[in-house]
């Protein structure tokens, strides 16, 4: 699958990019997940140092899938859009099957690309559990 499915995706919106993320993680496909990112993107996951880059994000969705992650759910709370930058505070669910593995809150900054898509910048989570579900 990988980035050619991108072109089938709606990346023009911060919602249609938001689904494809989901997406992403549905289909076990590391390399579309980390293809929403910018090349220079930076994830800031809990209990776990920033992650910096294209190679650095592909693997981390490459283990995250591999450790069972198969989908979730991503609900805006808040976003605030400034020209080519769109700030979103939301609340996450991720799964594995029909098993809750996480919940917690977001906060993503997104840049709009020069050919109009958007694309995560910046990707930071936490969860509400310091013992997430087993």
């Amino acid at each position: 699958m990988g980035t050619a499915d991108a072109g089938t995706i709606d990346l023009t919106t911060v919602d249609g990019l938001k689904a494809a993320l989901v997406g992403a993680l549905e289909q076990a496909d590391a390399e579309l997940a980390a293809s929403l990112y910018e090349p220079t993107a930076r994830l800031l996951p809990p209990g776990a140092p920033v992650i910096t880059g294209h190679a650095a994000v592909l693997d981390f969705w490459r283990r995250r899938i591999a450790a069972g992650s198969d989908g979730g759910v991503l609900e805006p709370v808040r976003r605030d859009e400034h020209g080519h930058v769109a700030v979103e505070e939301g609340r996450y669910g991720r799964r594995s099957g029909d098993r809750l593995l996480d919940s917690g809150k977001y906060l993503v900054v997104f840049r709009r690309q020069p050919d109009g898509s958007w694309r995560y910048l910046t990707d930071m989570w936490n969860s509400d559990s310091s013992d997430p579900p087993a």
